[in-house]
């Protein structure tokens, strides 16, 4: 079944991002911003290739509901992971 990352990781991937960021600000005050936004669009990439793995995987199946659901699921906190890459853009990690 290719429905379940999109159901599971995608919601660890968001946590995770929370969680490694706050650890990786300490680096970035130092300099080094590249580790949030590489953290950010690693998570955001393979979130979306899991929503769109168990999206294709929704014709396979006689009754598409759960495939439906964990795209929707994965395609909303893919919108979570891509939002707080915005804030990560806009508010620096440090202030002075």
């Amino acid at each position: 079944m290719r429905i379940w990352p999109a159901l599971i990781l995608a919601p660890l991937l968001a946590l995770a991002c929370i969680a490694f960021g706050y650890a990786l600000v300490t680096p970035a005050c130092a300099g080094s911003q590249w580790m949030l936004h590489a953290l950010l669009v690693g998570s955001f990439l393979v979130s979306i290739a899991s929503t769109a793995w168990a999206f294709l995987d929704a014709p396979n199946h006689r009754e598409p509901f759960l495939p439906l659901v964990a795209a929707g699921t994965g395609a909303f906190f893919s919108l979570v992971i891509a939002a707080q890459w915005a804030t990560q853009l806009f508010l620096p990690p440090c202030t002075p």
